[in-house]
């Protein structure tokens, strides 16, 4: 999948995909339930899911694929990402 195992590559990848996550979940409410102002921002459950499909992408990097520096960077995003989660 990624040949080069590079910490930026994983910050890259880790601050994507909760935003792809976002996206879709924003789609989802406006599409089939029909709140076309969604907050997601205001969601915890939707930012847990965010959260949540980071902790797997740094399980398949981790421990699949044996890409460490590229598992070290989704986790940091992980972090910076939870970290505002709290703070907000």
């Amino acid at each position: 999948m990624f040949k080069k195992d590079h910490i930026l590559l994983g910050v890259l990848v880790g601050a994507i995909a909760p935003f792809l996550v976002a996206i879709a979940v924003n789609f989802v409410n406006i599409l089939f339930l029909d709140k076309p102002g969604y907050d997601i921002m205001q969601s915890k459950p939707a930012l847990m899911g965010c959260l949540a499909l980071n902790v797997i992408l740094f399980r398949i990097f981790m421990i699949n694929l044996k890409k460490y520096a590229i598992g070290k960077g989704v986790l940091l995003a992980t972090l910076v990402f939870a970290f505002l989660i709290i703070i907000q």
